[in-house]
């Protein structure tokens, strides 16, 4: 009988609250866990791939159990992935696999667990490193092929402890229930797909359909808010607020999540475009700046130099013009110390946003009035360009930000 593995991990992307490093965990089980059984025939899937039907804490119970070997990544902490190897743990005494980023702060409860560490680019697996890890894994899974040995602490300490037993038929009615086409993990395929095409409605349906399941996935109520601010749907301003009902879900007050806090900044950027008030665009600078400083990612680094800019434009005092003017260089001088560093790593070339980092220095160049430079990473840009997407978003935010500062240096001419 075909052997199974069950993996607990987090699918899509999803963040390290204690480091801001967001990691597309999809990467990890496509090109690192997967391959593996598949080359040793035994079927390998996660929770998002069971049936969207019915009660899917029971499926994920079953599953864990009743698997032949199960697979942990427990990178970012995710307190569902560690209650699932707990659960794991006390149910088997072997055949677990626990595996995590190499960046992971280990919790000490967790410390005394063999843990197989693997590097994460973020967005991809550098192919090196995936060759390395699979074929370490693959090492691990044929010796517990060969000879089952205890990696339960629960059956360590407890050693008189009996497993639950189950009969073939039971393995293989989990196996039946394995139907891809109502994953949730599809849903939310077929979802991205549709908003992609514009078709916000249905992408929103699909969307709602995989929170059956799980509810408080962060994933997939992000992608919902943005499918439905990008929608416009009844009016833009309504598309906005309903957004920000959904990302309500995430704890915006509190949370470290680089992605929530980009797109909270977007929405309020949005509202400020609406109605020019004050307050959505302090707002909209509040999310960006604290989704930049977690992380110092780009994105919300480029969009908080933007809106210094534009506050700079806005202010009628000469000490606050140069108070939000000079914020803005301070940004754009920490996103180029930063992203021009990764342009010249080693690692460069396996990461999948090259264009939006290259576009990212340009525009800060560009803010910064160094033309040589901005030219520079535009054609390096250019050069990774997968569609018109980055550079038009490039090309429209340099035009505001053109404006915007010519109007700034005619203020302080004005104000000599």
């Amino acid at each position: 009988m075909k052997k199974t593995c069950f993996v607990i991990i987090g699918f899509k992307t999803k963040t390290d609250f204690e480091t801001g490093r967001k990691l597309n965990l999809d990467k990890t089980f496509e090109n690192i866990i997967k391959p593996v059984f598949d080359d040793l025939d035994i079927l390998c899937y996660r929770a998002c791939d069971l049936e969207q039907a019915g009660v899917i804490d029971k499926k994920m119970y079953e599953n864990i159990l009743k698997a032949d070997f199960v697979v942990a990544d427990i990178s970012t902490l995710n307190p569902n992935a560690i209650y699932e190897l707990g659960v794991r743990h006390a149910l088997k005494p072997n055949t677990t696999i626990v595996i995590a980023e190499d960046k992971l702060k280990i919790p000490f409860d967790v410390s005394h667990v063999f843990i197989h560490s693997y590097k994460h680019l973020g967005e991809d697996i550098g192919v090196t490193e995936a060759e390395r890890f699979k074929a370490h894994l693959k090492q691990q899974v044929e010796k517990f092929i060969a000879k089952p040995e205890i990696d339960s602490p629960i059956y360590t300490f407890m050693p008189n402890l009996i497993p639950p037993s189950f009969t073939e038929d039971e393995i293989e009615e989990i196996k039946e229930s394995i139907d891809k086409s109502h994953s949730t993990y599809d849903l939310v395929e077929l979802a991205e797909k549709k908003k992609n095409e514009k078709k916000y409605k249905l992408a929103k349906d699909l969307l709602k359909e995989a929170l059956i399941n799980k509810p408080n996935d962060s994933f997939i109520i992000q992608l919902l808010a943005l499918t439905t601010y990008k929608s416009k749907i009844p009016t833009e301003k309504e598309a906005l607020t309903e957004a920000i009902g959904y990302l309500d879900q995430l704890n915006p007050k509190e949370t470290t999540d680089p992605e929530t806090l980009g797109l909270l900044g977007a929405i309020h950027k949005r509202l400020y475009e609406q109605d020019e008030s004050l307050e959505n665009l302090n707002k909209s600078l509040h999310y960006y700046e604290r989704g930049f400083y977690v992380k110092q990612d780009y994105y919300n680094g480029i969009n908080v130099a933007f809106l210094y800019v534009l506050k700079a434009s806005l202010s009628e005092e000469k000490l606050d013009l140069y108070a939000n003017y000079g914020q803005a260089r301070k940004i754009w001088n920490e996103i180029i110390t930063k992203w021009s560093s990764v342009v010249e790593s080693d690692s460069f070339e396996d990461r999948g946003d090259k264009e939006w980092i290259c576009f990212t220095l340009a525009e800060a160049y560009f803010g910064l009035n160094d033309t040589d430079n901005e030219h520079k990473y535009l054609e390096f840009g250019k050069e990774y360009m997968s569609g018109d997407f980055a550079i038009d978003s490039y090309l429209n935010q340099k035009e505001k930000q053109g404006n915007l500062l010519a109007k700034l240096h005619e203020k302080l001419y004005n104000m000599k």
